[in-house]
């Protein structure tokens, strides 16, 4: 043996070891309070991060939606935290197989989910037309074919099938379009950053999606050829989350932002970021209105340190918007305030004029002041809010119903484990409410609500995990529409996933209604489809098990939180994989 080789190695190893230690340390230190599970602060956990190349992790902690947390690390405790918790080697795109045939065309199809739901609602409920699925034949689907996503944890995106193809975006910003039927690749497209929102796909075949930069995109849907990008904002850690509505040659689009996370950091200058919705030509991505959710940001107190902070801020909007035709009308609800003085338009339910952004009127439900310097310790950032709350926004779309003798109501669950009913006839007046779990940061109702037109019946899962016991938290509710009144609950199943990390029971992701039967999926990676009338289970799948791909990409499910399923021409698609449970796999289910 050589001696002298394991004596020249030592400084090495030690440098790699004492690496190692000094990035633990400053993840307990700095970051292990938002990325411990069940925290609510939907970071990735280390199991996920673990799948992420440690340069991008660099990267987020530099100039991304971490650059906050970021500045107050070192560059050397940047590197060694994204070492530790990283994936070591290069990002590079594997090599993919499974594409199309040449000149292959995708079988012709009327049937569509296109965009975050059928309907410029949101109900998410599929009625039923020749060939669809039923709830009868859901006990004898079967799983036809999976697509891998590379490079990647999580498989956040709402499938979207239109044409005979599905579109999803992934997380590292590739888009791609598939065979509806057999899985085939007919093309792929490279975006500048994460692709979350459901893709919409318009009557002249173009694409149309944003990214977690607010970069907007609108695509060849035939080719994948760039048609047009515009940068929809450009405030500190703006994103897009929910699909745009697509009506009338207009692209309504709502803008988020991640900047309550960098309020954490004191000496965060917190918090400037306005929520907006923007109205943009689907022609060339030219701005037609924009309107914010709070008025322009001033500086209101310093630090003990000095650190100048403003206000008020917030009010992002997470979700798809809904459209009212009748009225013109298009409704968001909001997200909470960032940043003292209070505001009105925070966790509220907003009407804006379809042609001139003009808010028509503004409904407040449990209003929530929270940025997260008010985790864990009240104040310890000192740009907590003084009337903090505890991040109980809304996450999921507002869905506007007919109810019997031609009214009509809007539906809204929020993080405070509450279903709100209003009344579009009298500017949102709240007709009912009512509460269904405890609610909290990583509880209550998180990305959505569905509504059955035929049972007049919406559907709201439950999150409501307790830190440290995978068996809490978790059920669904059938509600009366009309009235609030509880009609069925599902209790959850006992998590199978027990001893796993990220297992829970808890239900984050948005229901989806056909005809007699309601789809869910749950945090235990499981998917479930229960019986409208009773609430009884009618087909469970687990999906927490490794793939063999038609793109020869390793693939693995996980946990649902903030997709939902997608059904069209007899087919069931569903995203597997978030960062309770990590997971990076396409499903695809049919009885055919």
């Amino acid at each position: 043996m050589n001696m002298k080789l394991i004596v020249s190695g030592l400084p090495l190893m030690f440098a790699g070891l004492c690496m190692a230690q000094q990035g633990s340390a400053v993840y307990l230190q700095h970051c292990q309070q938002c990325h411990d599970q069940n925290s609510g602060a939907h970071a990735p956990l280390p199991e996920a991060l673990a799948n992420i190349p440690w340069q991008d992790i660099v990267k987020t902690l530099e100039t991304g939606v971490m650059r906050a947390q970021g500045a107050e690390l070192t560059a050397e405790q940047r590197v060694a935290v994204a070492r530790y918790l990283g994936k070591a080697g290069p990002v590079a795109l594997p090599t993919m197989s499974g594409y199309c045939p040449a000149g292959s065309k995708p079988k012709a199809s009327g049937d569509s989910w296109n965009g975050w739901s059928p309907d410029q609602q949101n109900t998410r409920y599929q009625p039923e037309k020749a060939g669809d699925l039923t709830a009868e034949q859901l006990p004898s689907l079967k799983l036809k074919w999976a697509f891998g996503f590379p490079n990647t944890a999580a498989a956040y995106g709402q499938p979207t099938v239109a044409g005979g193809k599905v579109y999803s975006g992934s997380n590292d910003g590739t888009v791609y379009a598939l065979d509806a039927q057999t899985g085939c690749l007919y093309w792929m497209y490279q975006a500048k950053a994460m692709v979350r929102d459901a893709l919409v796909i318009g009557p002249d075949s173009r694409a149309y999606f944003g990214d977690l930069e607010s970069n907007f995109y609108a695509l060849d849907a035939d080719t994948g050829k760039l048609i047009w990008q515009k940068k929809l904002d450009n405030q500190p850690f703006t994103r897009i989350t929910g699909a745009a509505k697509l009506y009338d040659g207009r692209l309504y689009v709502p803008i988020a932002s991640q900047e309550e996370n960098a309020g954490a950091s004191p000496l965060y200058s917190c918090c400037k970021f306005r929520g907006n919705l923007v109205a943009i030509k689907a022609s060339d991505g030219s701005e037609i209105w924009r309107t914010f959710t709070t008025p322009e940001a001033k500086p209101t107190k310093k630090s003990a340190t000095g650190v100048q902070f403003y206000g008020p801020s917030g009010a992002t909007i997470w979700h798809s918007p809904a459209l009212d035709l009748k009225r013109k009308l298009v409704y968001v609800v909001t997200g909470n305030g960032y940043s003292d003085p209070d505001i009105k338009t925070a966790d509220a339910i907003m009407a804006m004029d379809m042609k001139t952004g003009a808010i028509r009127w503004s409904q407040q439900a449990n209003p929530d002041m929270f940025n997260w310097s008010c985790a864990g310790r009240q104040g310890a950032g000192g740009n907590c809010p003084e009337n903090a709350g505890t991040d109980i926004d809304f996450g999921g779309s507002p869905i506007l119903v007919d109810l019997d003798g031609g009214r009509q109501m809007l539906l809204a669950g929020q993080k405070s484990a509450v279903v709100w009913g209003f009344d579009p006839a009298q500017e949102g007046k709240v007709v009912w409410q009512q509460r269904i779990g405890k609610g909290g940061p990583a509880g209550g109702i998180q990305w959505g609500i569905a509504y059955s037109p035929v049972d007049k019946l919406v559907f709201a899962p439950i999150a409501d995990a307790v830190r440290g016991d995978p068996s809490s938290g978790g059920g669904l509710f059938a509600l009366d529409a009309g009235t609030g009144t509880v009609v069925w609950h599902a209790p959850p199943p006992k998590p199978l996933c027990a001893g796993q990390p990220g297992c829970s029971s808890a239900q984050r992701a948005p229901p989806t209604v056909i005809p007699g039967a309601v789809i869910a999926p749950s945090m235990d990676g499981h998917i479930r489809a229960f019986s409208i009338k009773t609430g009884e289970v009618i087909w469970d799948f687990d999906t927490v098990r490794n793939y063999t791909t038609t793109n020869g990409i390793a693939a693995k499910g996980g946990s649902f939180a903030a997709t939902g399923a997608t059904v069209a021409d007899g087919f069931l698609y569903i995203n597997s994989g978030y960062s309770s449970m990590p997971g990076n796999v396409l499903l695809a289910f049919s009885t055919k």
